[in-house]
């Protein structure tokens, strides 16, 4: 071979060489798409190791990351990152994805006028896509507003976001929010609301999904209270309102039972409480001991009053108590009162006790509901967990077999009393019966100390990942730190 041919093939292989080299390394968008594969299928813990390996190299990772942090609840760094992801430019879609979650963690921090206007920053939309980005925010703001009392403008943002094509769950919980605004003026449009179908809408997009306003069974629910006697509706959506910590829209409901009504007295108390709930205390309790002393008959005022009375007074709650067993003597209900005033003081044996005579005076039907507050306590407590809670939580799994809170509540003392393999069946049943992350945290813990560390990884890591802004997720993870 000539001299001037060899440096030739020489050169071609030194090319070569470098192109296969760089053919093989690795791509960091490689590992963005692997890590956003585990982010959409609800893996958030494994996904925010791979976010936190690649924000310094891509921006989109670095917005990643900010979304996995909101949705941990770790709002000072995911503000941290995601402001971090937009100085370092996102393209249009990435950047409407970041004011989504960047308004979600200042709503999550009560700053709720700076989470409007970053939801604002979305308006207008050019195409599709950044119109469904911006019916998303719309949402997000309206539900926000609802929670804070704020019913115009929640009721402005749900309209304006149903004028959008939207992915079906997102398009659901948006007529369910409408629904709830409307329900006290017109049960007609309400029942249509949460009747109708769209017939057009978006693709689900799996990136803000996780945004989505959790509606449980409300729908059902309020569909309940609107096909009742119109004369009961104003009671019922009342108490519903109560339920949801809707204490404005309660207060409403309550204003407008018939005064000469059946149900006004309930009412009464009920609106006093709200207001009590609502954190006007002063108000609230005023209310309350005005109704006790015109209506000093009833127990179910008293009861409520004394529920008032428990963090802040607590000889005035005992006043009202002793006052509440001579009115009913022997009624469970009373005693599971009694239980909580009791616990407030620390007086765990006489709390224990008065559970004990609510269980034994409980109709038989009603065995199981008492049986899991009362095993709620030991565990919540550890006092006399394996002598009394977990006898208790073994009658309520045994009174209520398809509760999945029973069959955790379980689990969990199983477990602190060292019956392990008891602890991981119980577990699993109740991960059957759809619990959540509580069940897994326990079943990781029992398998753990089962010596079965693989299994025992992938239970910590789902309790994680089921509610990874939550306590549970907290001590999932320093178990999984322990484990490595």
């Amino acid at each position: 071979m000539k001299f001037g041919s060899l440096v030739r093939w020489l050169v071609a292989l030194a090319v070569l060489g470098a192109v296969l080299r760089l053919s093989f390394q690795p791509d960091p968008r490689d590992g963005l798409r692997a890590a956003d594969r585990l982010f959409t299928s609800g893996r958030y813990h494994e996904a925010l190791e791979r976010y936190e390996a690649l924000a310094p190299v891509l921006p989109l990772a670095q917005l990643r990351l900010g979304m996995v942090r909101t949705l941990r609840g770790e709002r000072n760094a995911a503000e941290r990152a995601l402001y971090a992801a937009l100085q370092r430019g996102l393209a249009p879609t990435d950047a409407a994805l970041a004011h989504l979650y960047l308004g979600r963690a200042l709503a999550d921090a009560s700053r709720s006028d700076l989470a409007a206007r970053r939801w604002q920053m979305l308006e207008p939309c050019r195409d599709q896509v950044a119109c469904v980005y911006r019916a998303a925010a719309r949402i997000l703001a309206a539900t926000a507003a609802l929670q804070r009392g704020a019913t115009q403008t929640a009721a402005t943002d749900y309209r304006a976001a149903l004028t959008t094509p939207l992915p079906p769950d997102w398009a659901a919980a948006c007529r369910y929010g409408l629904a709830l605004l409307v329900a006290p003026d017109n049960a007609d449009a309400a029942r249509t609301l949460l009747a109708e179908t769209a017939t057009e809408l978006a693709p689900a997009d799996a990136l803000f999904a996780p945004l989505l306003p959790p509606v449980g069974d409300g729908p059902s629910r309020l569909a309940a209270v609107l096909a009742a006697e119109p004369a009961q509706r104003p009671q019922l959506l009342g108490q519903f309102y109560l339920d949801l910590n809707l204490y404005g829209m309660a207060e409403a409901q309550f204003a407008r039972v018939d005064p000469q009504g059946p149900h006004a007295l309930s009412a009464a108390a009920y609106a006093a409480y709200a207001r009590w709930r609502a954190g006007d205390a002063a108000t609230g309790q005023a209310r309350l001991v005005a109704l006790v002393a015109a209506y000093p008959n009833e127990p179910r005022i008293r009861s409520l009053l004394v529920l008032a009375y428990l963090t802040s007074d607590a000889n005035a709650a005992r006043d009202q108590l002793d006052a509440l067993a001579r009115l009913s003597p022997g009624s469970p209900a009373v005693e599971l009162v009694w239980a909580s005033w009791y616990a407030a003081q620390h007086d765990y044996e006489q709390a224990s006790l008065a559970y004990d005579r609510a269980l034994k005076a409980a109709a038989p039907t009603e065995q199981g509901r008492y049986a899991l507050v009362a095993a709620r306590f030991h565990l919540a407590t550890t006092y006399e967990l394996c002598a009394l809670g977990l006898p208790r939580a073994e009658l309520a799994a045994h009174e209520l077999p398809d509760d999945a809170t029973a069959l955790t509540t379980v689990a969990a003392q199983r477990y602190y009393c060292g019956q392990f393999a008891g602890a991981v069946e119980a577990a699993r049943t109740a991960q059957q019966l759809g619990a959540g992350s509580e069940a897994s945290y326990y079943l990781g813990m029992a398998l753990v100390a089962l010596g079965e560390r693989a299994a025992a990884r992938v239970a910590l890591i789902r309790a994680a990942d089921l509610a990874p802004a939550s306590e549970w997720c907290r001590r999932a993870e320093l178990a999984l730190g322990r484990l490595l």
